[in-house]
């Protein structure tokens, strides 16, 4: 009896892979089907799932009893587990823990370089490059204190520049500044290497302590900070294979050995030889930063090397050293400058790299838009997502998430502040002729593409020297278009052009799901009045619980959100929205007192 058993049991599971492989062979589970939304897969694989699951069961009832049952209940309990298991992904347990006792936070990232890389870049040392981070970081935070750039400039991105530069506009205008002492960094490690076209990047975890506090002469409402142990995500990058000079402990030009001016100015230019330091051609350049929380839920789809980015590549071809890093820090270069126009109520900022029409919504909106400062502005990720051609030309698709926080009416006597920094979707549209001439300047930087020149901020869109016009897209990528996410929508269904990647900007953010919004939105309105109280505590371990958390892994968000670090999330789902504001209010009313704080984040909330 146990031998026949037995080979009803083999029956039966040879029975049940057969089917399992026809149902996911019909269901494109090989690998070839939909990823997602709005691809049209997703009924058949449910349905696909459901076959499964009546196969499944009419094969047990073939087994004799209790071996059935027994099998049924193995089945359900792998099911059970392996639905929880999945449930409890989140890039939120993926943020390292900073643990007071070692002073150190943890990670359990192994620095792998691959052996690619290694063979195009054979002179590559990581305790060289290593250094070369430590210095960096030291040397950015001092540039950020004193809200000076010119002893950095010469290795860090146009991008990089904009996005300091815009904040210190701010800070000027607030009379703010940003004590920083007792730097400490604590480690410094390789997270991942990627490849970009002809170019490397290497993105590097930083953890550090030190003090950083903000004081405002003019809002004091806005000063805070204090001791600060924390850890941030800086990107890298090189030409593939040039041997590395080194251009953070030394003032000579990389090309001619000429010393560099002290103030590297805009565009870090060699006074002799004319050569840009900050483009990859000569060592590592400081490309990006990334908070951990934005780093860690990150789509890999859409990485440097990925086949997302493979199949924008392959409409752009290889021409010219084509980077799509160097593409997404133009837009964030352009981006900033855009906000600076709007802040500052100048369009001529935006005029040399706009297309006409854009311009005009620009102005348009300067025009209308009561005067307003930010007191914070950053940018959480720029990633190129998507690519379609039209009237000759290539259109790349940015998408740009931004944690901002305005101060509104500023001229008046009662300005109006935004009570918590707010991230928001945006999207730019980078245009370029399909058989582009390189540039000789660079335009986002200030110098005529066609010649070279310098080019002042002004609403001529010609060159003063060479008369060429300066937002052409012979030469250069243009900003041909501006919006937000929902616009974006409208946009692509109003286009007749063929998108490469066809897919809406919610992708992104794919691996955020609803209770990842909103556990750090809960945690942004119990932590709104200033103070955590014990019971505001326990009902987070209780939804984190629910909710499949790991407690122990995400001790690191939340001592994102005790350093000030977190900003207010929202999905695009309407629905997914109105239930974490809904979380959001029962939050609000645990002490049985919802404060003044709690008032205005809910109200901010909700107009968003």
């Amino acid at each position: 009896m146990k031998a026949t058993y037995r080979k009803k049991i083999l029956f039966f599971f040879i029975l049940l892979v057969c089917n399992m492989a026809s149902v996911f062979a019909a269901a494109g589970g090989g690998g070839g089907g939909s990823s997602g939304g709005g691809d049209g897969g997703g009924s058949g694989d449910g349905g696909a799932i459901f076959y499964l699951i009546y196969m499944l069961f009419r094969l047990i009832m073939l087994l004799p009893f209790p071996i059935n049952v027994i099998v049924l209940g193995v089945i359900i309990f792998v099911i059970y587990k392996a639905s929880k298991t999945y449930q409890a992904v989140s890039g939120l347990n993926s943020i390292p823990n900073y643990n007071p006792t070692t002073q150190t936070a943890m990670s359990n990232k192994q620095e792998i370089i691959p052996d690619e890389f290694q063979q195009r870049n054979p002179d590559f040392n990581k305790e060289a490059f290593r250094q070369k981070v430590r210095t960096a970081f030291v040397a950015i935070q001092n540039a950020w204190m004193m809200q000076d750039l010119s002893k950095v400039r010469k290795w860090i991105s146009d991008g990089v520049y904009q996005r300091f530069n815009t904040q210190f506009l701010m800070m000027k205008s607030l009379e703010q500044v940003n004590e920083i002492s007792d730097i400490f960094i604590r480690n410094v490690f390789i997270d991942e290497v990627e490849s970009d076209g002809n170019y490397d990047i290497i993105h590097v975890g930083i953890q550090y302590s030190m003090y950083d506090a903000f004081t405002s002469k003019k809002f004091t409402r806005l000063n805070d900070g204090g001791p600060l142990h924390a850890m941030d995500y800086w990107s890298f990058i090189k030409k593939s294979g040039v041997k590395e000079k080194d251009l953070y402990h030394t003032t000579n030009c990389p090309n001619c050995g000429g010393n560099l001016p002290d103030d590297g100015g805009e565009t870090a230019k060699c006074p002799y030889c004319s050569t840009i330091t900050y483009l990859g051609d000569y060592d590592w350049i400081l490309a990006e930063i990334t908070q951990p929380d934005d780093y860690h839920n990150s789509n890999k789809k859409y990485e440097k090397q990925g086949k997302f980015s493979q199949k924008i590549r392959a409409q752009i071809g290889e021409k010219q050293d084509f980077s799509l890093q160097l593409l997404e820090d133009k837009a964030s270069n352009g981006y900033m400058q855009i906000m600076t126009a709007l802040v500052a109520k100048k369009p001529e900022i935006t005029r040399r790299f706009v297309s006409d029409n854009l311009y005009e919504k620009i102005e348009q909106r300067i025009q209308t838009e009561a005067p307003f400062v930010f007191n914070r502005l950053y940018l959480n990720h720029v990633t190129a997502f998507d690519y379609f051609k039209e009237n000759n030309k290539d259109n790349i698709v940015v998408a740009l998430k931004r944690s901002s926080q305005k101060i509104k009416n500023i001229q008046s006597t009662s300005p109006e502040f935004d009570f918590s920094i707010i991230a928001q979707d945006e999207i730019l549209i980078l245009s370029r002729d399909v058989n582009a001439a390189k540039p000789q300047g660079a335009l986002y930087a200030h110098s005529c593409p066609n010649c070279g020149a310098p080019i002042k901020d002004t609403v001529e869109i010609n060159c003063t020297y060479c008369a060429a016009p300066l937002n052409s897209t012979k030469f250069e990528w243009i900003i041909s278009n501006w919006m937000s996410a929902n616009e974006y929508d409208a946009f692509k269904q109003a286009n007749t052009a063929s998108f490469v990647i066809d897919k809406n900007i919610g992708t992104l953010d794919d691996l955020f799901e609803s209770r990842d919004y909103a556990l750090n939105n809960v945690i942004m309105m119990i932590a709104a009045d200033g103070r955590i109280t014990h019971q505001e505590m326990k009902f987070v371990e209780k939804i984190a619980k629910k909710w499949n958390y790991d407690l122990n892994k995400i001790q690191g968000f939340l001592q994102l959100a005790q350093n000030n670090k977190l900003v207010v999330r929202l999905p695009q789902d309407a629905k997914q929205k109105q239930k974490i504001i809904a979380l959001m209010e029962k939050a609000a009313h645990l002490d049985e007192e919802i404060t003044s704080e709690e008032k205005q984040l809910l109200q901010q909330v909700k107009m968003m």
